[in-house]
């Protein structure tokens, strides 16, 4: 239950839910990551592969690639919800906060996608003498997840500067608490 005071405070519980499902999709990514590694080690996969304009690396790059962002894609949602659960306060702030980190994980997934792709889309998109597009797409995307995300941290500045500086407060206290009971 939110509390609508002004502070903003940490709550150490989690939703198990969000929690599984983040542990579900890592184990998930992992044992995928593994198998496609496997798979690029049997033999004959070269030759078969041959005729590709594409190296195969960058085949191989761009379906682990597919494999993180679909993971960090489906854990975002997990991750609002943890980060909505561990926060106590006001409520646009807890929403704002949970919100913003949602987004820098969709941040994250979009300059994996850039970089992961890259080997693979760019000869594609040159052969068509598109190749800026690429680039153009990603920034596109790149900059409205960012602009969302900052606008998510301008929103819940405050409470967040509240909440940081009373940890630090805290813990400055306990500290010279514990140094006065050693002397």
């Amino acid at each position: 239950m939110p509390d609508e005071s002004r502070t903003l405070r940490y709550v150490p519980t989690f939703e198990a839910s969000a929690v599984r499902r983040i542990v579900r999709t890592g184990l998930a990514l992992a044992g995928l990551l593994f198998l496609l590694g496997l798979l690029a080690v049997l033999p004959g996969i070269d030759r078969l592969l041959a005729g590709l304009a594409v190296p195969l690396e960058a085949l191989g790059l761009a379906a682990a690639t597919a494999l993180v962002v679909g993971a960090l894609l489906r854990v975002a949602p997990a991750v609002e919800r943890i980060v909505e659960g561990s926060l106590d306060g006001p409520t646009g702030s807890v929403g704002d906060a949970a919100a913003g980190a949602k987004l820098l994980v969709g941040f994250v997934a979009v300059v994996v996608a850039y970089r992961g792709f890259a080997p693979a889309a760019t000869p594609t998109f040159r052969a068509f003498d598109v190749g800026g597009v690429y680039h153009l797409g990603f920034l596109v995307v790149g900059l409205a997840v960012l602009a969302a995300l900052a606008r998510r941290l301008y929103r819940c500045w405050g409470p967040v500067t509240a909440l940081v500086t009373e940890y630090v407060l805290d813990a400055t206290r306990d500290r010279a608490r514990a140094d006065r009971v050693v002397e």
